[in-house]
């Protein structure tokens, strides 16, 4: 059988999805599966997979229909409404294949806890250029907005010797940068016998040579002097840090049930600019969350315009069942979270402008990724998303060193520097 995996949400949820494409590749049988990889991050994301399942089921008639992950274990039954033929949660995707054969065969589906984080494993090549290596899942922090914390099961990791080895199954099928994944990496190996720290991973991993390692995101708490150390003098760990904020606003935080005051946030997130050669900063923003007043607001794009990141990513609140925010009140009215989230954009982008400017007539190495309008394209070491001129051809996949030369809108430009 043909199996296809459609991914929708996080990171996580792509590097799983390649896991499926291997885990089902070579499946008996004849005709098609489609698997919906789904997210329940927000409504609209549960929105998008139920709009996914539909249409699957319309375009490809006879196909088996599979809905996984963490809208299946949210919202299962509506999945089912929309066509999903099988619906399977975040539990039991990792043995997704013994569940397609047994609902294949009329059988009940096999039963199990979850599986050990070292048995989920990629090989490669991935499609995108910029591998995913998932180290982390679950999480215990249970932030009063978030619903993922409750479909992602107990904490797991990924032992570093394991992760290792995947770094360099993934170095030899070609890529050059490797992209950490996990649903809170500041909480890597606190579920492990002898609690390897984040900084004991990345340790490890740096053993795989050719390849720079990016971390995905970064929860505050897991930023220490240790880590933000191992940055300063390893040049291979990409340096730009996403750091999420959520609010800038000290009561806003303790209402979020998020694990840092804005004076850390503030504090570890300058000692990682401070410290680190060329280093870059991106955050997560939440406006309209119940309380919200427009100090609060004003105190969050306080606190950034000092930092100046790169990115800045805006979410309204959107109150999700089951979670404690969704009953907090004063709510804020949307067309308030609204404006306010069109003033933070505004403000965004002027500060990553400044950002970028910092780097003008500095040498980046730039990883090609597409190619357009007769320009190389792709990610430096420090996530600056750069167009590249240059006299040779360069690869998809490879690296090149780059003169930046100018700031445009979303980007920036730069030449080849010979070798």
């Amino acid at each position: 059988m043909r199996a296809f995996v459609h991914s929708l949400g996080c990171r996580v949820n792509q590097y799983e999805a390649q896991f499926l494409r291997e885990h089902l590749a070579g499946l008996p049988g004849e005709g098609e599966i489609h698997v919906v990889n789904t997210c329940t991050v927000t409504a609209l994301a549960d929105r998008k997979a139920r709009q996914l399942v539909r249409r699957l089921k319309r375009n490809h008639s006879g196909a088996l229909v599979v809905a996984v992950g963490c809208g299946a274990d949210r919202a299962g039954a509506r999945l089912r409404a929309a066509g999903a033929d099988l619906v399977v949660g975040n539990r039991d995707k990792a043995r997704l294949r013994s569940w397609i054969e047994a609902f294949l065969q009329g059988r009940p589906p096999p039963d199990g806890g979850w599986i050990p984080m070292d048995e989920e494993r990629v090989a490669g090549p991935m499609a995108r250029v910029r591998a995913l290596l998932k180290v982390q899942d679950g999480c215990t922090q249970a932030c009063a907005f978030c619903r993922t914390w409750q479909v992602r099961g107990p904490l797991r990791s990924k032992t570093p010797a394991v992760a290792r080895d995947e770094a360099a199954a993934l170095a030899r099928a070609g890529h050059r940068e490797i992209v950490i994944v996990g649903i809170n990496l500041a909480q890597y190996g606190q579920d492990l016998p002898h609690r390897p720290s984040l900084v004991d991973l990345l340790r490890e991993l740096l053993q795989v040579d050719g390849v720079r390692f990016r971390l995905s995101s970064l929860n505050p708490e897991g930023v220490s002097g240790e880590l933000v150390a191992l940055f300063a003098r390893e040049p291979r760990l990409c340096p730009y840090l996403h750091l999420p904020l959520q609010s800038g606003d000290d009561q806003v935080l303790q209402r979020m049930r998020r694990a840092y005051t804005a004076a850390e946030y503030r504090e570890r997130a300058q000692m990682f600019l401070a410290a680190v050669p060329r280093a870059t900063l991106g955050a997560d923003v939440m406006v309209g969350f119940p309380g919200e007043d427009d100090a609060a607001f004003r105190r969050t794009a306080e606190l950034l315009a000092d930092l100046e990141p790169l990115n800045v990513h805006i979410f309204r609140f959107s109150p999700r069942p089951g979670t404690t925010a969704a009953g907090l009140r004063p709510p804020v009215p949307a067309e308030v979270a609204a404006q306010r989230a069109a003033e933070l954009a505004d403000l965004a982008a002027g500060w990553s402008r400044a950002a970028r400017r910092r780097f003008l007539g500095e040498v980046l190495q730039v990883l090609v990724e597409e190619e357009d309008r007769g320009l190389l394209w792709g990610h430096a070491e420090n996530y600056l998303w750069v167009g590249v001129r240059g006299t040779r051809i360069a690869p998809r996949g490879t690296m090149v060193a780059t003169r930046l030369v100018q700031v445009d809108e979303g980007h920036m430009l730069g030449v080849m520097v010979d070798r």
